[in-house]
């Protein structure tokens, strides 16, 4: 998608009187740091903890709000689970992780665990607009075996409502 694209989209949103709009991610570079990642599996049941941080960019399309939170749950293929803003922010914002299903796929004898972050926030120039990113990141158990990690998370789904 063009930007040209993606600014008639955001600018006919704005005064439309309700309606989804869905962004290529793609178009927008935003990666969200993930520090302190801790993860493990113990008789079955599978934990996790980290904090993750998103830098604000107030002139992209649509602007991009700071947030900080601290996440953690438990269980693979468990329902999204609210995190802890860390972080005030110009405009009010959430954020939900959970672990996915574990992905078999890889030629590894144990799985890797997948985590999925969403943000939720309100468009920092039109309250009545709200976003959601959302993103996914393969990483380690550590919890038992290795220091805790840093990693990046680049949001893969975006949409919004008006």
């Amino acid at each position: 998608m063009r930007i040209s694209s993606l600014l008639a989209t955001v600018a006919g949103a704005s005064t439309a009187s309700a309606g989804v709009m869905r962004i290529a991610a793609n178009t927008l570079a935003w990666n969200w740091t993930v520090t302190e990642w801790g993860a493990g599996c113990s008789k079955g049941a599978c934990s996790y903890d980290f904090n993750v941080t998103g830098i604000g960019n107030g002139t992209a399309h649509p602007a991009k709000p700071s947030f900080k939170a601290y996440c953690n749950g438990q269980g693979e293929g468990a329902d999204y689970r609210a995190c802890t803003n860390l972080e005030d922010s110009g405009t009010e914002y959430s954020v939900v992780a959970k672990l996915l299903l574990p992905n078999n796929a890889t030629n590894e004898t144990h799985s890797r665990p997948q985590i999925q972050v969403s943000l939720k926030f309100t468009d920092l120039n039109t309250s009545s607009t709200w976003w959601n990113y959302t993103g996914k990141a393969e990483t380690k158990y550590n919890q038992f075996a290795g220091p805790r990690m840093n990693f990046t998370i680049a949001p893969d789904t975006i949409f919004g409502a008006a």
